[in-house]
């Protein structure tokens, strides 16, 4: 993730040790070379472009009632069915 242009990172931290792990990851970290990220890209790009592993962004299953009720979704209960 830190290979990539981001601006913002947002990591759990629920402890004292965990920040300390977090920093020390950040600090040490070495970004992948354009060939590197080239070579995952090429790799993983078939898994990732259907949405295989994304399913609250490709299914009608991780919306809440809310979401569901403002896009015209039927209701959990009613998949079930």
């Amino acid at each position: 993730m830190l290979s990539l242009p981001i601006s913002v990172l947002v990591s759990g931290i629920d402890s004292i040790k965990v920040l300390r792990e977090n920093l020390k990851t950040a600090c040490d970290f070495q970004p992948m070379s354009a060939d590197e990220m080239n070579t995952l890209r090429r790799r993983v790009g078939p898994m990732a472009a259907d949405g295989r592993f994304e399913l609250f962004k490709t299914s009608k299953y991780y919306d809440g009632p809310l979401g569901r009720h403002q896009h015209g979704f039927p209701g959990l209960e009613e998949l079930e069915t």
